[in-house]
């Protein structure tokens, strides 16, 4: 019967394993290799192998300091010179995919081909008759898409950011504008401060225009319109120091920031934190704020051409001339009769230094929006967000009601308040490819469809503008030039009647987001330090940032200039006295 006799173990007291100081005899001459289970193990002659897979695989190989030489492969250098591969010609493509070739089953068909008529001679006349409209459709390609330099990808526009960010600026926060569709708050409680300014009679007439008796678009030369920021307000000032709210700012600059998600080009907020915890939302006086953008949402937004640079389609020109038209729609389709004379008289207008002019009509209407609880307050309490706003109304609408009392019915008029707005059509080939002469009397919802993707940015602030102002109507016009080359001449070639509320809604837009937009931009604003903060939009990015910036920052300019005009005030005095 065999046996079984259990071999020598080195017993270890101190560690756990095999003592390293007693080596077993029969693997003393033993080289040491690492091995993992997770290490990919390839042939020991795999010539299909890539040269990239072999590279991971070497990197990923664990191996041992100097632990696996003895086992690594090496090559033998007189061996390599005697090696030589005994076939060296090309191997030949696998040709799986042969052009199969057309067999004819009728007869006659196989003897016009095989007699060079038929078939054959019939395709040929076909390609020589499409070779012209194949060419037609290579050409117009070639003109929508460019080559080279010219290709449309290529034309990227690098745009400057609208204020120069100084190296003493330090950035607070920074957050994607994708981002703030997503939020959303309740409506706020809203209830009216003051009214001041006054208001005309929207004229029912120009509900009837068409292409075929479009009227002229007259310039006012004769009106002030007044874009005057929150803090150059005298009314908002007095609000102020009575404490009527904690948050200051226009309907312009509110409505600014809840379509900002919509924006591309560049610009910025100054907001300015007093002590107490007040907020100012103001603009700069040099900024490009107040001048309107047009096909700012476009796939092909108008550009400075190198080959024509003083063009009257730069962005620009284009940006003052749809500012004028719309300055000069909202007074022409108002009229003097039925003047609505406002509790307040228009807090900018002064008879001395604006003699011989009148204000425009606007109603100015101070309201007043609680949004409730700030950071760390509670609903109701003294930290509720209570945000003061100038909103503008243009005019009134006096519409026609007729209500029922059993079997008998009563008319009476309904005063609507009312804002005016106009899309211009600088050239129909270029601003959409839809031409408003031709589309605009019978296809009126195509025209708005393409304005609301070029323009979807400044639609969107109209709206929300409205809706702010607490206006029951939305005059939105249709402004056309007279020629595309001529941008002095214009005509109105049609309006429309638009709710603010169901207008957003066609624009994607809710109120629970616009307020839930700003609330946010407050909070983030209220947890800040007293000074002054810039909100900018990134030149090329959808991308909003927010920057503490000095004191000095808005009236740095205005000193510059003093200074100068000090200098030249120096100058002038002492020429006048060497003379």
């Amino acid at each position: 019967m065999s046996t079984f006799q259990a071999p020598q173990m080195e017993v270890n007291s101190d560690t756990w394993g095999p003592n390293p100081t007693v080596l077993v005899s029969q693997f003393s001459k033993l080289p040491f290799a690492g091995f993992a289970k997770s290490d990919r193990l390839g042939k020991c002659a795999d010539f299909t192998a890539s040269a990239s897979w072999q590279k991971q695989y070497n990197n990923r190989r664990r191996t041992d300091e100097g632990g696996n030489e003895e086992l690594a492969y090496k090559v033998d250098v007189d061996e390599e010179d005697t090696f030589q591969l005994v076939d060296t010609s090309k191997a030949q493509k696998n040709q799986q995919w042969k052009k199969k070739t057309y067999q004819p089953k009728n007869k006659n068909a196989q003897l016009r081909n095989r007699f060079g008529g038929g078939t054959a001679e019939t395709s040929e006349k076909k390609d020589h008759r499409n070779q012209p409209q194949r060419n037609k459709w290579a050409k117009a390609r070639a003109a929508a898409w460019g080559k080279g330099k010219n290709n449309r990808w290529n034309n990227r526009i690098d745009r400057q950011a609208s204020v120069k960010v100084a190296t003493e600026w330090t950035i607070v926060e920074e957050f994607d504008l994708a981002q703030l569709p997503k939020l959303k708050a309740n409506k706020p409680s809203e209830t009216d401060v003051m009214w001041a300014g006054f208001l005309d009679t929207y004229n029912d007439s120009y509900d009837k225009v068409n292409t075929k008796s479009a009227p002229a678009l007259r310039r006012f030369d004769n009106k002030l319109f007044y874009p005057v920021t929150t803090m150059e307000d005298p009314v908002i000032e007095r609000l102020a120091v009575e404490g009527v709210g904690n948050v200051y700012a226009t309907d312009a600059i509110v409505a600014h920031l809840m379509a900002s998600a919509r924006s591309i080009y560049p610009w910025d907020i100054v907001v300015q934190k007093l002590p107490g915890g007040t907020l100012f939302f103001d603009k700069r006086d040099d900024s490009q704020f107040d001048y309107l953008t047009v096909s700012e949402t476009s796939n092909d937004p108008p550009t400075v051409s190198e080959d024509d640079p003083d063009s009257v389609n730069t962005p620009e020109k284009l940006s003052l001339e749809a500012t004028q038209v719309n300055q000069n729609f909202s007074q022409q389709i108002l009229k003097a009769q039925g003047r609505k004379k406002l509790e307040n008289e228009n807090p900018f207008f002064d008879d001395e230094d604006d003699e011989g002019k009148e204000p425009a009509s606007v109603g100015y209407r101070y309201r007043k929006f609680t949004l409730g609880s700030g950071p760390k307050g509670e609903e109701g309490g003294d930290n509720d967000i209570k945000l003061v706003m100038r909103c503008e109304v243009h005019g009134i609408v006096n519409k026609t009601q007729t209500s029922f009392v059993g079997k008998k019915s009563t008319t009476h008029n309904v005063e609507q308040y009312m804002t005016a707005y106009a899309l211009n059509e600088w050239d129909g080939t270029k601003s959409g490819g839809i031409e408003w002469a031709k589309k605009i009397d019978g296809q009126k919802g195509a025209v708005l469809a393409t304005e609301l993707k070029n323009n979807s940015a400044k639609l969107a602030r109209w709206s929300a503008q409205s809706i702010l102002a607490g206006a029951d109507v939305m005059k939105l016009g249709y402004v056309s030039r007279v020629s595309s080359k001529n941008r002095e001449e214009h005509r109105v070639v049609a309006t429309q009647s638009l709710k603010p509320v169901d207008f957003a809604t066609q624009l994607n837009m809710t109120v629970q987001n616009m307020w839930g937009v700003m609330k946010m931009l407050v909070e983030l604003l209220q947890k800040q330090e007293e000074g002054k903060y810039v909100l900018l939009k990134d030149p090329n990015k959808p991308v909003m940032r927010l920057y503490r910036v000095p004191m000095e920052f808005n009236e740095s300019d205005d000193e510059e200039e003093d200074d100068e005009e000090d200098e030249s005030e120096d100058g002038s005095d002492d020429e006048e006295d060497e003379e």
